[in-house]
């Protein structure tokens, strides 16, 4: 699909004041389109424009058309280097001589790791123990020096603490204006391919990529309808939408490790969820594995459980408002694991996932 022969201005675009300064932004206000625009302009020859596939099962289900972001086929396998690029190409000659540091599970790592390597920064990385071994090796070979702790949060906690001592700069996965800039990436190139998009569907971590994409696509139709999809046993995010702020949410870890972790309780991306998200879909385990094998079937692919989480709820509707586009995030997962989840039986989990109401998300 072709791009709009004409790219209107963003709307909410900045203005400069006389000493030629950003003003001050609200905490609504963290990250604008003319961010995004400009994200995209420096991490350009770093990534791929990643097409839109139509997807002729989900259209004829739904009654309209649905598309596919394919950030499943991203440099290193998903859409981590789009954040990772943004922010290291703000970084001062200084401060990438003193290096980066920062926490994850796995995903994050790749990307970081990945953008390092190839800016010629050095990267330090901290892992709970129970990172996923390929994920390690794909960090290990792109030069990463790597750390272990007994868990996420551990391992989080001492990164920062690692920044503080050494001068690295902390790079977090979602809580950052050039992170949520990045991901917003995503979203511009879809508005550009496809104007007229009506609904945005994408799973949820700390909510870098669906915000900032919100964000781009809402500034040229703000028409738009957005939703989020975590897994029901750690939807963090969503209990706080639905509580209209952050709160002690106890957590299950899922299959979709990418999704719904413990977020800062002082992070940018939540005031943007608030202001962009209108609806927020729960999944079960059961139902990212069922997404993962239909995938498979339908579109010949191979995508990791947080990739595939946002294909759960559709694959339950009969109706939508289209153009939709489902945001395939990644298809980082080892040979063993993947075959282990399609492969499984329904457990017992296997309750329907559920819609968190939000009546007015804008």
């Amino acid at each position: 699909m072709a791009a709009p022969s004409r790219r209107p201005p963003p709307r909410d675009a900045p203005t400069l004041t006389p000493e030629g300064a950003l003003p001050q932004r609200t905490s609504n206000d963290a990250v604008t389109a003319a961010d995004v625009e400009q994200a995209l302009a420096r991490i350009r020859p770093y990534v791929r424009h990643t097409p839109l596939e139509h997807s002729p099962a989900l259209s004829e289900r739904l009654r309209t058309d649905v598309y596919f972001k394919m950030e499943c086929w991203q440099v290193t396998g998903s859409f981590k280097p789009r954040i990772s690029f943004s922010k290291l190409l703000t970084l001062t000659a200084a401060e990438r001589e003193r290096g980066v540091v920062a926490s994850t599970a796995g995903g994050h790592g790749i990307g970081l790791a990945h953008a390092a390597q190839v800016l010629g920064v050095s990267a330090s990385i901290f892992l709970p123990r129970s990172a996923d071994p390929r994920k390690v090796a794909v960090m290990r070979r792109y030069g990463a020096e790597l750390t272990w702790f007994d868990s996420v949060e551990a391992a989080r906690l001492a990164a920062r603490a690692e920044s503080a001592r050494s001068g690295r700069t902390f790079v977090s996965a979602y809580n950052d204006p050039a992170i949520v800039a990045g991901g917003g990436t995503v979203g511009l190139e879809i508005v550009q391919d496809l104007p007229e998009v009506a609904t945005l569907v994408t799973g949820i971590g700390g909510g870098g990529l669906i915000s900032g994409s919100a964000i781009a696509i809402r500034s040229r139709n703000p028409g738009v309808e957005v939703w989020g999809v975590q897994p029901e046993g750690s939807a963090v995010l969503a209990q706080w939408l639905a509580a209209g702020g952050p709160l002690e949410v106890p957590t299950v870890p899922s299959i979709a490790d990418g999704l719904g972790a413990q977020v800062e309780t002082d992070t940018i991306t939540f005031p943007l969820l608030q202001r962009h998200i209108g609806q927020m879909h729960l999944v079960s385990e059961d139902e990212i594995r069922e997404a993962m094998v239909w995938a498979l079937e339908e579109h010949q692919l191979v995508l990791e459980p947080s990739g595939a989480a946002p294909i759960a709820p559709l694959l339950k509707a009969t109706a939508g408002r289209g153009p939709l586009v489902v945001i395939l995030t990644g298809r980082n997962i080892r040979r063993e694991r993947y075959l282990e989840l399609v492969s499984s039986e329904r457990g017992a989990d296997s309750s329907q996932g559920r819609k968190v109401g939000r009546s007015d998300a804008r």
